[in-house]
């Protein structure tokens, strides 16, 4: 059988891109630039009609949004690294 203590991902915590800017000290705006093109981030749109504008609404699975925080980390020069380090872990 397939590794049984694996997360399945649909169990993970989901993350609202203003729950992440919160935790890691970002802007909203940066949180959604990082995460609009990664793949495994849940996209629900709404399509634009005559009277209401389009919407999306983002969930970023916590393995999704550790991925990424490491990526991030790894840049030791960049300034989003030194503000996660202050920050610490995801949770």
């Amino acid at each position: 059988m397939a590794n049984e203590t694996a997360k399945k991902p649909m169990l993970e915590q989901h993350y609202t891109i203003a729950e992440l800017a919160q935790r890691w000290g970002f802007s909203v705006k940066f949180i959604r630039l990082h995460f609009q093109n990664e793949p495994g981030v849940i996209v629900v749109q709404r399509p634009e009609s005559m009277h209401k504008r389009g919407y999306a609404t983002m969930r970023i699975p916590e393995s999704v949004a550790e991925r990424v925080y490491a990526r991030l980390v790894k840049k030791p020069t960049s300034p989003a690294a030194a503000r996660l380090r202050e920050v610490g872990k995801l949770a």
